[in-house]
């Protein structure tokens, strides 16, 4: 209770010792006084020899003083037409600004001299590139690079030599001839269903692709510009004339297998024929024409057996 009386006492006593404004403060204002601008003399149509001094009346007490007017000179042209005087720029030729008849500028007018300190070509081209910030070393790397360390930051020089204890690990390892990564064809083996170790795994009655299993040898497409495509076609067109006694619902299944194959061998062909990817006709493209073709032989192989019967 005590601290906040003595609190109160000296806050009391602070106010009673602020300053009171000046009376004469408020008193005190900005005046603005506006002089109206007057028209200059017009000339006198003269001669041009004809220079004379305008005669002014003398001063009063009771008049302000103005400065003395320059002599008028004679004017031999008439006064330039205001579209002449707005094409007028706010710089003149030496770089000042032209203020003189500010009212009569054009702000949409070309303009014909340069901004200060523009006088000349390159002086321009570094003013109008201001905001560009262009490399002051012109680098172009050469052979001798990788005998040199960086001259950039830690992290540069750090992975310059991490590349380097690489490339000696690797000539370490794979000798000094190292030969990039290439996909191999897988090796030409004769198939043979009957020495298949797990006959389950070529297709049966059940699942369908019995025709998988078919005792015939294993033979490549014999090109891809259409020829594979051509001999399975009539194949399956000889087929289809020999079994036409057959049932259509026993004939379907066994044609549509060979047809699907069929359709994978043109796709394969299709795509060389609109120039395929240089990797993949080099390694994809040749094993899927391969076994396309095959397995449409097979199923050609299975529809025969199965319509010995009514073939004719």
């Amino acid at each position: 209770m005590l601290f906040t009386v003595l609190v109160l006492v000296l806050m009391f006593r602070v106010l009673l010792h602020t300053p009171s404004p000046s009376p004469h403060a408020a008193d005190t204002a900005l005046q603005v006084t506006f002089i109206t601008r007057e028209a200059p003399p017009a000339p006198r149509a003269t001669a041009p020899e004809d220079v004379t001094p305008v005669a002014r009346p003398p001063a009063t007490a009771s008049e302000h003083p103005r400065p003395p007017t320059p002599p008028t000179v004679a004017a031999t042209s008439p006064p330039p037409p205001a579209s002449e005087r707005m094409a007028a720029t706010l710089y003149s030729r030496t770089g000042s600004a032209r203020l003189a008849d500010a009212t009569a500028v054009n702000p949409f007018a070309e303009p014909d001299a340069s901004p200060p300190g523009t006088e000349n070509a390159r002086e321009l081209a570094r003013a109008k590139k201001v905001l560009e910030r262009p490399n002051p070393i012109d680098y172009k790397p050469t052979a001798f690079d990788k005998d040199w360390t960086t001259d950039g930051t830690l992290g540069d020089v750090a992975m310059q030599g991490i590349g380097r204890g690489m490339k000696k690990i690797n000539k370490a390892i794979f000798g000094p001839d190292i030969q990039a990564a290439k996909a191999r064809p897988p090796p030409d083996v004769r198939f043979n269903p009957a020495l298949h170790e797990r006959q389950q795994d070529l297709g049966s009655e059940a699942t369908g692709d019995a025709y998988k299993a078919a005792p015939i040898a294993f033979e490549k497409a014999p090109g891809h510009d259409g020829e594979a495509s051509r001999r399975i076609r009539d194949a399956l067109a000889e087929l289809q004339s020999q079994t036409a006694a057959c049932e259509p619902a026993r004939m379907q299944p066994l044609l549509a297998t060979v047809r699907t194959h069929l359709g994978e061998l043109e796709q394969v062909e299709r795509a060389y024929a609109k120039g395929a990817d240089p990797v993949m006709a080099e390694q994809l493209l040749p094993r899927q024409a391969d076994s396309a073709y095959d397995l449409a032989r097979r199923a050609l192989w299975y529809a025969r057996e199965k319509t010995a019967d009514c073939r004719r």
